[in-house]
């Protein structure tokens, strides 16, 4: 969560709004220049000192909502008052700017750019109590896509891992083999990035990639083994068991939800990534997935995505989602946050088997 909120882009679009945010000669870190609409909310609610005042606010809601882990994406200035748990997000090793999401690996330059990653990111907070762990990258792109992948990597110029390819394949280009190149590939990527945060950073998890939903291929579950906790993102109205089942089964490890949500197209929003039918029944889908996933045993946690609605206008990349615990006045979900305090007061309950988890739906639009 930020005050930024994914704010929407505000210029050249001048004439899209009766008014615009000012801009702030001092920003808080994370806001850029002109404040976005939320920000702006946040400082006429809490005068000149808003930013240590949100904050405060936010750590009282989340005790008080039964929240007990700032979710990934999350303001630095939250993590810093240790108050509460919180997770990070790593980045810098090329996943981003790679073939479909694959750095060049066997680059003699790969090594040294995720120790520098891990080190400017890990190192600080090794011995922050108050840090749970890191997610090494989100959503890989590349898993069923073994094949583009490897066809992105032999038509760019040449890099060392085109000439590892070029190698592997002369005994034979199929896909099949493709498919293997590829995970020998991804083998790689981790042992160097695993290595490098453990380096920097001995004392606290590594939880994993945070894969989108589903199952991914047996090879990527195998090495997944080397991760502490594996991570998914499961936008959907209930995390499958067979799914947890199958993914447990094979890496061994407790499992963690990074992201979910359930929207309602109202306010000028659209409803997000999973609809329902309207604010209640928000809370009532709430309950339902987050306590469904709870009774399974190698369940740990689910996060919610995110803690303010998207502008109506659209964030950077254009949604507009009513995905949020608050609005973009910084006004409670009323309906979604009292479900999520019943449901969190059930949760160890459920969890060990005592207490049946909920089982009513919600109701589609």
């Amino acid at each position: 969560m930020g005050s930024g909120a994914g704010d929407s882009r505000l210029e050249p679009r001048n004439d899209y709004f009766a008014a615009m945010p000012p801009i702030d000669p001092n920003p808080p870190p994370g806001v850029r220049g002109r404040t976005g609409f939320y920000s702006w909310n946040l400082q006429r609610r809490h005068g000149p000192q808003w930013t240590e005042k949100w904050i405060d606010l936010i750590l009282r809601r989340l005790d008080d909502w039964g929240l007990n882990t700032i979710g990934n994406w999350s303001d630095v200035n939250l993590w810093d008052r240790h108050k509460k748990a919180y997770v990070v997000q790593l980045r810098g090793w090329g996943m981003e700017t790679g073939f479909l999401g694959m750095p060049d690996v066997f680059s003699g330059e790969f090594p040294k750019i995720v120790d520098k990653a891990a080190a400017e990111q890990c190192a600080p907070r090794k011995n922050d109590p108050y840090l749970i762990g890191y997610f090494v990258a989100n959503e890989p792109p590349w898993p069923g896509r073994e094949s583009l992948v490897v066809d992105i990597i032999l038509d760019r110029p040449p890099t060392a891992t085109q000439r590892e390819a070029k190698r592997f394949l002369a005994a034979g280009d199929t896909p099949e083999r493709r498919k293997q190149f590829l995970y020998r590939a991804f083998d790689r990527y981790l042992e160097v990035i695993n290595a490098a945060i453990r380096r920097h950073d001995p004392n606290h998890l590594n939880l994993g990639l945070r894969f989108g939903g589903g199952v991914p291929p047996a090879e990527m579950l195998r090495a997944s083994k080397a991760f502490d906790v594996y991570s998914l993102n499961v936008y959907s109205t209930v995390v499958s068991r067979a799914v947890l089942d199958e993914i447990h089964a094979a890496t061994g490890r407790p499992i963690l939800i990074g992201e979910f949500h359930f929207g309602v197209p109202a306010r000028g929003l659209a409803a997000g990534l999973v609809q329902v039918r309207d604010q209640v029944e928000r809370g009532v889908a709430y309950r339902y997935y987050v306590e469904q996933a709870a009774s399974h045993p190698a369940f740990i946690g689910t996060s919610w995505f995110q803690w303010v609605d998207q502008p109506v206008t659209g964030r950077m990349d254009g949604e507009n989602y009513n995905i949020g615990l608050v609005d973009v006045t910084d006004r409670p979900y009323t309906e979604l946050i009292e479900a999520m305090k019943t449901t969190h007061r059930r949760l160890q309950s459920v969890h060990s088997g005592k207490t049946p988890p909920f089982d009513q739906k919600s109701r589609p639009q």
